[in-house]
């Protein structure tokens, strides 16, 4: 099992992100922080593999922690990898940030699929490494070259769907893995009618992301329910 570290000082960031990574069983996260304070120490000291990343922390940005990792590393005979997730759309901060060898940089919000892209990106990197050979077998090959979650392309939105809504009741939904959510509950939340909190939360049941069940009261209609997929 890979070991993950996320940085990231949003707590509902964070938690959605260590949600998504949970629902891979090769990823573990062990820790979190929400600042750069101990940070480089900590990751090379444990020799974590993987790092999910935000560029702007409260006390520095994450460039500055990957270009301090990568400088120690060297001394340590270690090596980090990482994950970008971030506001920053600067085309400076993306092409240092490849400069300094990231596996992948998403810009927030982001799709919900594409981190698990990026976490698969990181696999097919893993497993190319690994193979220390000239010819490969079929099933080499399709692990480096035709990883099924990594070239699924993302499932473009139906009309009348927006992303940022969608997102939102994502994270409702995600912020407990073990609650069933009518429709009225997660529309409070993000102020929105029921109606329409309803309409999204079919199609993420439709798209696989959640799944539905119907419960039947002693009185009035029978009301449906959503729980996130994990």
């Amino acid at each position: 099992m890979i070991d993950v570290v996320i940085i990231e000082d949003d707590p509902m960031v964070s938690m959605i992100t260590e949600k998504i990574i949970s629902s891979n069983d090769k990823f573990n996260v062990i820790k979190t922080f929400t600042s750069g304070e101990g940070v480089v120490e900590y990751l090379i000291e444990n020799q974590i593999e993987l790092i999910i990343l935000d560029m702007y922390l409260p006390d520095t940005e994450g460039l500055d922690i990957l270009e301090e990792l990568r400088e120690k590393e060297i001394e340590k005979d270690v090596y980090v990898n990482a994950i970008f997730v971030t506001a920053s759309n600067s085309k400076a901060h993306i092409k240092k940030a490849f400069q300094l060898g990231v596996v992948d940089y998403l810009i927030k919000p982001f799709e919900f699929e594409r981190l698990e892209m990026g976490l698969n990106r990181y696999l097919a990197k893993k497993s190319e490494k690994s193979i220390d050979k000239n010819l490969l077998t079929q099933e080499e090959l399709d692990n480096l070259y035709h990883n099924s979650h990594d070239t699924k392309p993302i499932r473009s939105l139906p009309k009348g769907i927006s992303k940022t809504t969608l997102n939102k009741i994502m994270e409702v939904v995600m912020s407990d893995t073990e609650k069933e959510w009518s429709s009225k509950e997660v529309a409070d939340i993000i102020d929105s009618s029921t109606v329409t909190v309803k309409k999204y939360l079919d199609y993420l049941s439709e798209v696989g992301k959640i799944k539905s069940d119907i419960y039947h009261g002693t009185v009035g209609r029978p009301e449906v329910k959503y729980k996130i997929i994990v």
